[in-house]
């Protein structure tokens, strides 16, 4: 093998294959400039092998269906004349099964007189050996993943070219979002999305567009290749960048990061390391490729994972085990990137909740479009309020006013006077703090967030709420209505307000919360107007502060704003935030010190200190408990039975078929991991 042979010897090796290979059938294409390819074996086996691969791009020349359809070069293929496909060899592994090449590829070609890249990446090849020593093609052949980079640019030129506008502009406004998962050392495109509104303003917007890495519009790769270097010795975890549009093109405003927590930096650092490995002289090991496949199946890049095992058994066939080839590979769809599409596909699936503010604005409209009452016109104006559409919510409120000033509601009912007069007062409080509030707002279908204008602050805001409303969905599956969110530039700002309402809002701990306002009603209670309001406090993870408020909304919005036993309340909360903060080990200790709280304690939530974090940390292990043992389905029947106005003792009898004590207490046995 490579790994005994001296360097002196390695260098002249190297440079005598490239000599010979590239004075004979050229491992390097001659429109491609590059080092040497690193190589082993005997120099007839390499320049042997160096000639069949070069031939590729001669059947890519000739049109071979077999040949495009190995480098991906899609369907269309055909549309395209003057065929061309520029490679180069980089890696080239002999053993005595045959050889495991690594490609790099283009394939061009011309349409409309227009030169075109079809396709670009790199693939590894494995070439059998015969018994007589030659080389032959096999199916076995693996794409390497494909680059987050190009891949989120990609998909901000189609954004580009396909604008999120209703009304027929042509030219895209609003915010591009784009996320990216660093996990093995490597990138991983994962979503996108697009929120309505700016975050800068023309000035700013200008100096932004002049800092951009590259004066094409259409390619903001360089600019996220940029972003992503810069979380560089991060660890794993995964990345949101924003992008305004400008008057050419999309105009990078910034990325976020948020750690992973579950994944130590010591098994990132391994897998980085192991990667490197078969960058160099590892790659000639089956043994490297077959350890960097346990390692990747252990960090969930299950089907990576899966190719590096299938080329170490074709190298050295037997090392792997065929049980635990098809172990790994049958995980594939859990891989981060395939687990993307499928979550995404789901969360479409479950849509908006039925209280949206769209679909009853829509059913009204639909039952009168003119609305003929002042109840009617405050219906309105009441629905467009919690969609934060301040412009419509005064013009209804406008209307009900001037018709009860003409008597129109003379004759009522008392219980539509009283109706009336509730929600009159509540749009004329919304009016009054309106102009404490920001004035910048960007939607999406879910959230309207008020920000101050060129406040960059608020991007930290908008990858978190987009994370809990992807963990909201992709993992509990619940659909939600609009849910409004203030972004304050300074604690002091964001106790100013929030203390009109709650005196939570002037703990120096508090760096978010959620105002929800409730009236009871004949049919249950009702909610007049949510609002959660943030801060960016260093000393706090935006992401799992934000992700626990929109948990909170979450579980009143099943429970349809029923009284929720406030254990189970924060339990859900904190495992939509992604676990308390050291919650498990927390838990642990308490246990072995028999420290635990009890059910009475918990049950009351009557805690402080100390006490609140072993609290919010049993009440997250219980959740965890029920999920384990029960599905996660059981915790949202609970809500909803309780929402069905089921009290929550019974509910969680008829969904678990024991009480909340006898739950306790089962956790406290056997629950505790």
């Amino acid at each position: 093998m490579f790994q005994g042979v001296r360097k002196p010897f390695l260098v002249f090796l190297h440079l005598l294959v490239f000599c010979l290979l590239t004075s004979d059938f050229s491992l390097l294409s001659s429109a491609w400039a590059a080092d040497a390819p690193m190589v082993n074996g005997a120099p007839g086996d390499v320049v042997a092998i160096g000639k069949m691969v070069g031939q590729l791009e001669q059947t890519v020349a000739a049109r071979d269906a077999n040949t495009l359809q190995l480098f991906g070069a899609g369907d269309d293929w055909h549309q395209y004349t003057d065929l061309n496909a520029q490679t180069r060899i980089t890696h080239m592994a002999v053993t005595k099964a045959g050889a495991l090449v690594r490609q790099n590829f283009r394939i061009s070609g011309t349409r409309d007189g227009t030169p075109t890249s079809l396709v670009a990446g790199t693939q590894e090849l494995w070439l059998s050996r015969l018994a007589d020593g030659r080389f032959v093609f096999t199916p076995k052949h693996w794409t390497a993943p494909p680059d987050a980079a190009e891949s989120l640019a990609d998909a901000a030129r189609e954004e580009w070219q396909a604008p999120a506008d209703d009304q027929g502009e042509t030219t895209p406004a609003g915010l591009l979002h784009l996320v990216a998962e660093r996990r093995g050392d490597r990138w991983i495109a994962l979503r996108r999305s697009r929120w309505n509104g700016t975050l800068l303003d023309t000035d700013q917007l200008v100096q932004a567009t002049r800092a951009m890495p590259t004066a094409d519009p259409a390619d903001v790769s360089a600019w996220l290749r940029a972003q992503m270097q810069g979380f560089d010795g991060r660890g794993a975890g995964a990345a949101h960048f924003f992008l305004q549009a400008g008057r050419r093109g999309w105009v990078g405003l910034g990325a976020v990061w948020d750690g992973n927590r579950n994944l130590p930096d010591s098994i990132e650092k391994q897998v980085a390391a192991m990667r490197e490995n078969l960058d160099g002289a590892g790659y000639f090991s089956p043994a490297a490729h077959r350890d960097f496949g346990v390692a990747l199946s252990q960090i969930g890049l299950t089907a990576e994972a899966a190719e590096e095992l299938e080329k170490a058994n074709a190298m050295q066939p037997g090392l792997v085990a065929a049980a635990q080839i098809e172990q790994v590979a049958a995980q594939r769809a859990l891989d981060p990137q395939n687990l993307a599409i499928t979550q995404l596909q789901n969360e479409a699936k479950v849509g908006l909740d039925a209280s949206h503010p769209v679909y009853a604005i829509n059913a009204l409209m639909k039952e009168r479009p003119q609305p003929q009452t002042p109840l009617q016109a405050l219906r309105l104006g009441l629905e467009y309020s919690k969609f934060a559409d301040d412009e419509q919510a005064g013009k209804y409120l406008r209307l009900a006013e001037q018709m009860v000033n003409r008597g129109a509601l003379n004759g009522a009912t008392p219980g539509d006077v009283g109706w009336a007069e509730v929600i009159v007062e509540h749009l004329r409080e919304r009016e009054k703090t309106l102009r404490m509030k920001p004035p910048n707002i960007v939607r999406s279908a879910l959230f309207t967030l008020r920000c101050w204008p060129n406040d960059v602050n608020a991007l930290q805001v908008l990858a978190a709420l987009e994370s809990a409303q992807h963990t909201v969905y992709a993992d509990f599956g619940i659909p939600m209505g609009s849910t409004e969110v203030i972004v304050w530039r300074t604690q002091t700002e964001f106790q100013r307000y929030t203390t009109m309402f709650t005196a939570q809002g002037n703990s120096e701990f508090v760096a978010a919360l959620t105002l929800t306002k409730l009236i009871s009603a004949q049919g249950g209670p009702l909610v007049l107007g949510e609002e959660v309001n943030v801060f960016t406090d260093p000393r706090a993870n935006t992401f799992s502060t934000l992700a626990h408020e929109y948990g909170h909304v979450a579980v009143r919005q099943l429970s349809r704003g029923r009284i929720v036993p406030v254990w189970f309340n924060e339990g859900v909360a904190t495992a939509v935030e992604g676990g308390y903060d050291g919650y498990l080990s927390r838990v642990r200790k308490a246990a072995t010190a028999r420290r635990l709280l009890s059910w009475p304690e918990i049950s009351q939530w009557n805690v402080d200190g100390e006490r609140a974090f072993l609290a919010y940390s049993q009440a997250n292990s219980v959740v965890d408990y029920i999920v384990a043992k029960w599905g996660r389905e059981a915790v949202l029947e609970v809500l909803r039975q309780i929402g069905r106005d089921v009290p929550p003792e019974a509910a969680f009898r008829n969904v678990l078929k024991i009480s909340q004590s006898d739950l306790w207490s089962r956790w406290a046995r056997e629950g505790i991991r």
